[in-house]
């Protein structure tokens, strides 16, 4: 069947490797993160605040505003999380210029669940008309399963494919890493996957638009 097909050809982009996977929208503005937030708060069960004793059940777009343009580092952050059928999706509302969210790739076991992360990346490609894009940690120039609903696009990359990408754009040699950690896989927590979160929060934050993709 041609859904096992994209199962087969999808899984080795879910193999544990101690990284988590980042979903993108490129390019965006306040107007585009509002219509998804929007969006979200209607459709999806989901947490919005500083923990899990201290959330609501929507997302408070003015907060996040404030997030974005306080310069004094005093104001606590939210964090949002959408749970999918045992699949957490989290985000940290980084940068009004780029939407992006982390799912934990390990919580990615079979056809149904890559359809579910699928389904959610043609929604939001829906509501925003822009391409939605999956890729490794941090890594938002490497598409590794594209979405445009305006043009119909939903590709998911073979491992083949992406050595070859990866070769054409001179970055191979960081891949041959994540290659051998797809092998010799190591296994994240839960505890883990909330620092390295918390981690890239810290960091400055540079968003990528869609003209630097090698693909």
């Amino acid at each position: 069947m041609k859904t096992e097909r994209n199962w087969n050809k999808a899984k080795w982009i879910f193999e544990s490797d101690g990284a988590l996977r980042d979903i993108y929208v490129q390019d965006v503005n306040e107007s585009d993160w509002k219509k998804l937030i929007d969006y979200l708060n209607s459709e999806y069960t989901l947490e919005f605040g500083i923990d899990k004793q201290r959330s609501s059940s929507k997302i408070d777009f003015g907060f996040i505003q404030k997030m974005w343009n306080d310069e004094t580092g005093e104001l606590e952050t939210k964090s949002l999380t959408i749970e999918l059928n045992g699949i957490l999706i989290k985000s940290y509302f980084f940068s009004p210029e780029q939407i992006e969210f982390d799912i934990k790739p390990s919580e990615i076991n079979s056809l149904s669940d890559l359809n579910r992360i699928l389904d959610f990346m043609s929604s939001i490609s829906g509501v925003l008309k822009k391409q939605v894009t999956l890729t490794g940690e941090n890594q938002a120039e490497f598409p590794l399963i594209k979405i445009d609903s305006q043009n119909g696009t939903k590709k998911i990359l073979t491992k083949k494919e992406m050595i070859r990408f990866s070769k054409k754009a001179g970055i191979y040699n960081g891949w041959i890493s994540r290659i051998k950690n797809l092998i010799s896989p190591k296994k994240i927590t839960m505890e883990e996957l909330e620092y390295k979160a918390m981690e890239s929060a810290c960091k400055p934050f540079e968003p990528v638009g869609k003209e630097k993709n090698v693909w």
